[in-house]
């Protein structure tokens, strides 16, 4: 993968809530694909160049997400992203959202008045709006129109290599979860759970790809179980720990993980739908969630999920491409990844 620009990758540093989502704004190289989910399967099947380059080590690590600034490909947006992990370019992302919604408007990739400001956004999963509340220059908060989201299974039993059953839901809020109780594994969400719950979320997750089959009734590309997401219920309250590869805790309440609980509990009839949900993190970094319209997906009962969180720009940085480098792929030892 050739890289544009003079030899230089430019970096924004930003967080929602506490988990880092860098924007690469320049330098990347050209991504082929009529669309951005095109983009995104492109990076993930033929070259993530981009993807190692910026996460891998030396320049990058397992506890962030790179999300990839493009061009938008719907007439509706002017930009779009694609938010990169170390196991891949995922479809959407909700803290990461914020983050770009954030950094587009405080670094004036967007012209803004007022107090309030709409940023529409492409993603691989479909358009998504970003509603922005402004102090001067300043974003207060941004709330962000999620992807419709659905129950896909309820209670399903799943078969744990080493552990057992354990019962869980899966959804989609962006992407597929598997939503699973915390109380029936006695084991409390909190900073000193933290590799004991990576480690049985590592092993819920491929045992549910492995046993469950998980199909968008809308998007044919979309069908893959990719997170487990532990839930501690206090309604209208819940706590979170989304575990992502290669063995870490989200560090925000997750957005898509709370996009699919949200609409699981409605589904279910445990929640209504004009309450709002406050999802929080294990370090207590808040979500506020609520459903702007119940919808149909396909055959299945949905929901349009609005997420409100916070991010913060922090950085800039620019890498330099030598081509003398070793590394320019990066590389990933087993002690962190």
């Amino acid at each position: 993968m050739n890289f544009s620009g003079d030899g230089k990758v430019e970096i924004l540093e930003v967080h929602a809530e506490g988990e880092v989502g860098q924007i690469v704004v320049s330098g990347a190289p050209n991504i082929p694909g009529e669309t951005l989910l095109d983009q995104m399967n492109y990076i993930n099947q033929h070259d993530n160049s981009i993807l190692k380059f910026c996460l891998h080590e030396p320049r990058g690590k397992s506890q962030m997400t790179v999300n990839l600034l493009l061009p938008s490909k719907n007439p509706a947006a002017e930009y779009g992203f694609i938010p990169m992990q170390p196991d891949g370019a995922h479809s959407m992302s909700g803290s990461n959202a914020m983050c770009v919604a954030t950094a587009l408007i405080e670094l004036g990739f967007v012209k803004t008045s007022g107090k309030e400001y709409r940023v529409p956004i492409d993603t691989p999963s479909g358009l998504i709006v970003a509603n922005a509340n402004l102090s001067g220059s300043k974003v207060r908060d941004v709330e962000i129109e999620m992807p419709t989201s659905f129950l896909e299974y309820a209670n399903i039993e799943i078969e744990v290599k080493d552990f057992g059953k354990v019962t869980a839901d899966i959804a989609f809020g962006g992407c597929y979860f598997v939503l699973v109780n915390a109380a029936q594994l006695q084991l409390p969400i909190c900073n000193e759970n933290a590799s004991k719950l990576v480690q049985l979320g590592k092993a819920i997750k491929e045992a549910a790809s492995a046993q469950i089959k998980v199909q968008h009734p809308e998007i044919p590309e979309l069908n893959q179980i990719e997170y487990t997401m532990f839930v501690e219920y206090s309604l209208p309250k819940i706590k979170t720990s989304t575990i992502l590869y290669p063995g870490r805790v989200d560090r925000s309440p997750c957005g898509t993980g709370t996009a699919a609980q949200l609409a699981t509990l409605i589904v279910k009839g445990e929640f209504q739908s004009d309450k709002e949900l406050v999802s929080e993190s294990i370090i207590g970094g808040q979500f506020f969630a609520k459903a702007k319209d119940k919808v149909k997906c396909g055959k299945r009962d949905a929901i349009i999920p609005v997420m409100r969180g916070r991010a913060w720009v922090y950085g800039k940085t620019q890498f330099f491409i030598d081509p003398t480098d070793p590394f320019l792929a990066g590389y990933t030892l087993s002690d962190t990844w």
